[in-house]
This record gives C-alpha cells, sequence and structure tokens, in this order.
C-alpha cells in the first residue's frame, strides 16, 4: 500500500490532504485492487470517507476491488454502520453483488453485525438474494451461529426453508459452540 492508501486505512485525514496536495495520485489501489473508499469504509472512518467523495474528483463510488466488492460491501462486513450510513446518504448502489453473488446483507449476516444487517433490511435489501451458490443472508447468519441475526431475519419475512445449491456443507463447517460441548 502507498502512503494515500495508509493514511484513508488509518484515518489519517490531515495526512491524507497534504499528500493529495502534494499530487498523490488519488485513484490509486493496492494488489487488492482496494481505493481510498474501500480503505475508509472498512475502518469506519467517515470523515475521510466525506473528503474522498466530496473533495476529490471523480471518485467512483462503487468501484469494486478484485473480489467485486465495493466500499459498502466492505463497510458491512466489517460492521461499519457509520460508514455504511455514510455511503447510502452518498447514494451508492446498495444492490451490487460481488464476483460471489453477494450483496451487502451476506458479510453482514456472516459476520454477525446485527445493527448493520438491520440498516441493510431498512434500504430494502431482497433478504431472499441468493449468491452463486444460492445462500441468503439466513443461511450465512445460521452458518456464522449468529442467533440473533437468523432472528431478525425470520422476522422480517427471510424463508426458514430456503435451500442452497450445495450438496452437504464442508467437512468441518458445523462447529459445535461452547454451550454445545
Amino acid at each position: 500500500m502507498n502512503a494515500l492508501l495508509l493514511s484513508a486505512w488509518c484515518s489519517h485525514l490531515r495526512i491524507l490532504q497534504i499528500l493529495v496536495n502534494s499530487g498523490a495520485k488519488i485513484h490509486c489501489k493496492n494488489k487488492d485492487s482496494l481505493t481510498l473508499l474501500h480503505c475508509a469504509a472498512q475502518k469506519g472512518h467517515v470523515p475521510v470517507l466525506a473528503f474522498i467523495t466530496e473533495d476529490l474528483e471523480d471518485v467512483a463510488l462503487d468501484h469494486a476491488d478484485k473480489l467485486g466488492r465495493t466500499a459498502f460491501h466492505w463497510a458491512a462486513e466489517h460492521g461499519q454502520l457509520d460508514s455504511l450510513d455514510f455511503l447510502v446518504g452518498s447514494g451508492c448502489d446498495h444492490s451490487v453483488k460481488d464476483k460471489e453473488g453477494n450483496t451487502a446483507l451476506h458479510p453482514a449476516a456472516r459476520w454477525g453485525h446485527l445493527a448493520v444487517l438491520q440498516r441493510l433490511m431498512d434500504v430494502r435489501l431482497d433478504l431472499e438474494e441468493r449468491n452463486v451458490e444460492g445462500v441468503t443472508a439466513l443461511h450465512a447468519a445460521a452458518e456464522g451461529i449468529h442467533p440473533d441475526c437468523v432472528q431478525l431475519l425470520l422476522g422480517a419475512g427471510s424463508s426458514a426453508n430456503a435451500l442452497t445449491q450445495v450438496a452437504g456443507p464442508p467437512h468441518d463447517w458445523c462447529v459445535p459452540s461452547a454451550a454445545e460441548t
């Protein structure tokens, strides 16, 4: 990562401004195609996001990394509600899917980010949206062992009987919780 990406990652707004004013290339990416927006969104740095989107020119709000994930996906995956709200308010595409067919609902549910999951439901993402393996957000929450997310999704109308397209879980998929051992 270069100094500009690191400053966005670490929420060093003043350093970011100095680098931009000194001619740093604002459309830089790391080896995984993460941009300034990706770095700031996943770390929850709203002032940095505001600077990037409001003060820099031609920054693509919905730029995808190598996996097809946008800053919106990264904010959801890392439970960054403030970043998510900022991106929604900035007009990002809520329904974009990554290369595996995941919307932002999938990683939020998989990692148990209840408040983020609720917000994604508030912006009307389709609860029954399936990725390439037929996995819905409910499947992801169940796989991640997040009962609060499972309850939220079921209460919002997710189908408890939806089937994936995968024949069966991987051998290490179901690990018992401490309460079950």
